[in-house]
Parts: C-alpha cells; structure tokens; sequence
C-alpha cells in the first residue's frame, strides 16, 4: 500500500476522478499524475520557459526515476566493495597471514599446558631468586629485595620516564633509587623496563628524551580507508616500530644479559589473545636468544606486542600465538598471578624452609602508575560514542586500583604468614594534571607529563603507602 501526502494547487488523475495527492509509490501501480497550472501568479517562470499553452500536462517519467534510484544503489554497493577490496593508493599494505583454526578442545588443552608451564616458571624462578637473596646477604645484611613495577598509560608512559630519570637525585637514603632485583612492564612501561632495568643515569635520560621527541609518524591512520574490517588495527605506528629498532640493537641486548647475569629478572607482559590469558616474556632470555641468533626481532616484538593496543595498534604474531597489549589482562604485573596454585609455595615460605635461621629479607615493591588512579571528571554527554568511551575509561581505573590493593594485600598477608616485612610504594599522575593538548601522542602534552615526572620523582616525598 502506497503513502501519500497532499500536494496544494495540483490534480492529479486517475480513472477520471481528481485528486488532491500524489503517490510516493514509485514501483506500485500508481496512476499516472500530472502538473497542472492551478495558479498563473505562482507558475510564471515556468510557462515563459514553455511554449506550451498554459495548462499542459508535463508527465512525470518513472522510468528516470527507477534508473535514478538503481544508480544510487549500485554506487552503495561499489562503495562497500571498495572497502574490502580497496586498492593500496586508499589504504596501507597491509600482509595478513591466515591462521590455522584450532578447534575449541584444542585450544583449552593448549591453554591448560601453558598454566601449568607457567607454575613451573614461577617456582623456579622463586627457587632461584631465594638462592640469590641469601648469597647476598651474607655479604651485605642490610640488603633488600627491589621490585620495579611499570603500569600501561600510552603516551602517559612519559610520566615514568621522567620520573624514574629525576629519580637519579634522590640523596642516599631509604628513599633512594635503588637496584632493582626485578623489573617488570606492561605496554608503554614495558618500553621503558629494559633501561630501568639496566639502571644508568644515561639510560634514564635516552628513554626519556625518546619519550619526549615522539614524530608526527608514531602513530598513523591507515590510509583513506582506515576503518577497513580485513585491517588488524586502524593505525600503523612506523615511527614507534623505528625507535624500537634504533635503541634495542645487538650491543643493548649484550648489556641485558650482563645485567641479568646474576638471576636479576625482567619481564615484559602482554595478552594471548587465543587463550585470553596474560604471558610474560623473559627479557634476559631474549636479550640471549638474540645475541646468540643475531636476530633482535623476537625481542622487539615483545616490546610492541605488549604495547599493541587492541584494535587501535596492530598486533605481533610470534611462534603462531598471536599477542595483543598486556593491559588488558593487568595493567602492573608483580608476578605470575594467572598461574597461581592453592599449594605453590610463596619466596617467604620457600625460604623459611631452606633457610630456618636466617631472617627474611625485606621486599619492596616500587610502582609507577602511569595515569591516574582514579578517572578523570567530565561531564558526559548521553551519546552512545561518549558513554561508550567513558566505561572503558573508568573500567580501566577502577582495574587498575583493584590489582593495586590486591599487591597490598599479599604483601599483608605474607607478613601476617611471618614471611619477612613487605613494603609497597606507588605513586601516580596527579589528577590535576590537565594536558596541554588533547591529541594523544602529542609531543607538547608528553613533554609536560615527562617535566612533571621528573619533578615528582625529585621528592621522596611523591610516594604513596596507603591502597589507593
């Protein structure tokens, strides 16, 4: 059934009766109508540009209209099509590797094998590090065991690089910068760990002037048509990819093994994105690899794929497991929590039973938030695009502060076990922080998140004590 809709001063005619309307059906049976001049006044211009008597029928011709609308239709679809299988002068080259699909079984058994391997990990390396701590104590009795934790951010990570550079001028004391046993990042902080890791004043200043000189090609939109759903992200990030192969070069690789050399750990986390879980890679082990290969790549995928915002950055495919950045599965990582057993045995137990009359070390844990621990304030408008934008924000606050007082509370636990004293500082981007400029990956507002760090990292006082 056609609509209509009432045309003033027209007739249209149909089987000999007048009408005040005209069908919009334009594939219906609908009677032929007509324009006829109503009112002279009205319709001047169009009889002076008629010869036609006054009063002649103009017809409406459907079948132009047919064509018309089918042109349009076939345009929507040739623009849908040029979306798929768009030409390299619309949008990036981009070569997709086709992965092997794996049935669901497969996939749990895969995922079951690779919790149990990463139990075996965890207990080996507390085994080894309870060994270490010991050696050393018996040299130096005040001796205590520093980690370094790095959270995510993007281009906030230039907070942590400023901060752990002004760091350096903290005078001796318990406050000051120590050596770290262990150094872990997720995303932006696993770009930084490896020269925290490392722990020279020039490291500290290289990392933070990478931070703070970021090009215009860090991060880039794919082409025209970026949006394209056969693309692994919507940006490439060459510039990113560039700084990565300058700084991490065979003899850096060679300074992490001699740093590692003494069972020091670090370790850079990302997210399988098969299995869902989180995987931390052993930086020294590939720092290894790499020297003995000759081929760094392993190493500074880790870096990427742990920085490898979903959707956003393109992920890194490494030995048929496809990774993705590690925030998503923990925004600080301060151990294998994913691969935790009921029965596995903590560094305090393990050395309460090698070591019955030697007192526990202290441990402390250092943590670099890089944003603010609690989400920004705005006014939020009820728009799907700004709500939707909003709860990933506050989910990844709120996610973060929760896997803060959850270290809190092992290190609680663990001394209310008799495991020796657990000390844990953390410290974040002020919220009144308000930055320059809101682009991301802007180099004025990651200059003054670096001055403000650095800053920060100058006051001993910057550090918090309390769960956030």
């Amino acid at each position: 059934m056609s609509r209509s809709f009432p045309l003033h001063g027209h007739r249209c005619e149909s089987e000999g009766r007048q009408r005040a309307t005209v069908s919009l059906g334009i594939f219906s049976s609908a009677p032929r109508c007509y324009i006829q001049r109503m009112e002279p006044p009205l319709y001047s211009g169009l009889a002076e540009r008629s010869p036609a008597k006054l009063g002649k029928r103009v017809p409406i011709h459907w079948r132009s209209i047919s064509v018309g609308f089918a042109a349009g239709v076939v345009s929507v679809v040739m623009l849908v099509v040029a979306i798929f299988v768009s030409p390299d002068w619309f949008t990036s080259k981009e070569v997709l590797q086709e992965r092997k699909e794996q049935s669901h079984k497969e996939l749990l058994v895969e995922r079951e094998g690779i919790y149990n391997e990463g139990l075996n990990r965890s207990a080996s390396d507390c085994e080894r590090l309870v060994d270490a701590v010991h050696a050393i104590l018996q040299v130096d009795p005040t001796y205590t065991i520093d980690f370094l934790i790095l959270s995510g951010g993007g281009d906030k990570g230039a907070f942590a690089s400023g901060f752990l550079r002004g760091w350096f001028s903290v005078a001796a004391g318990p406050l000051a910068r120590p050596k770290f046993v262990g150094v872990s990042g997720v995303s932006a902080g696993a770009l930084i760990a490896p020269s925290a890791f490392l722990g020279t004043v020039e490291d500290a200043r290289v990392i933070d002037e990478i931070f703070r000189s970021t090009d215009p090609d860090w991060v880039v939109r794919r082409g025209l048509l970026f949006f394209n759903l056969q693309h692994s992200s919507l940006a490439e990030i060459p510039g990113l990819e560039r700084e990565v192969h300058d700084y991490i070069d065979l003899p850096y690789a060679q300074r992490l093994i001699k740093a590692g050399a003494s069972g020091r750990a670090l370790i850079f986390q990302a997210t399988n994105a098969d299995h869902g879980t989180a995987h931390s890679f052993d930086g020294v082990a590939l720092a290894r690899q790499a020297v003995s290969t000759g081929d760094l790549e392993p190493l500074r995928d880790a870096l990427l794929a742990s920085s490898a915002i979903p959707g956003i950055f393109p992920p890194k495919l490494m030995d048929d497991e496809l990774y993705i950045d590690g925030i998503l599965t923990g925004n600080i990582f301060y151990g294998d929590y994913t691969a935790r057993s009921i029965n596995a045995e903590t560094f305090g137990s393990l050395w309460k039973r090698r070591y019955p009359n030697t007192p526990i070390a202290k441990m402390r844990y250092w943590v670099i938030i890089n944003s603010t621990i609690k989400p920004s304030v705005l006014t939020v408008q009820p728009r799907w695009i700004s709500l939707a934008k909003r709860g990933l924000e506050v989910a990844s606050h709120s996610f973060t502060a929760v896997t803060l007082r959850h270290l809190f509370l092992l290190a609680e636990n663990a001394r209310l076990r008799g495991e020796g004293e657990h000390e844990v500082r953390w410290v974040a981007v002020p919220s009144t922080w308000d930055p320059p400029v809101g682009d991301y990956f802007n180099q004025e507002s990651m200059r003054s998140l670096s001055d403000l760090g650095r800053r920060m990292g100058e006051d001993p006082n910057s550090w918090n004590t309390q769960p956030p």
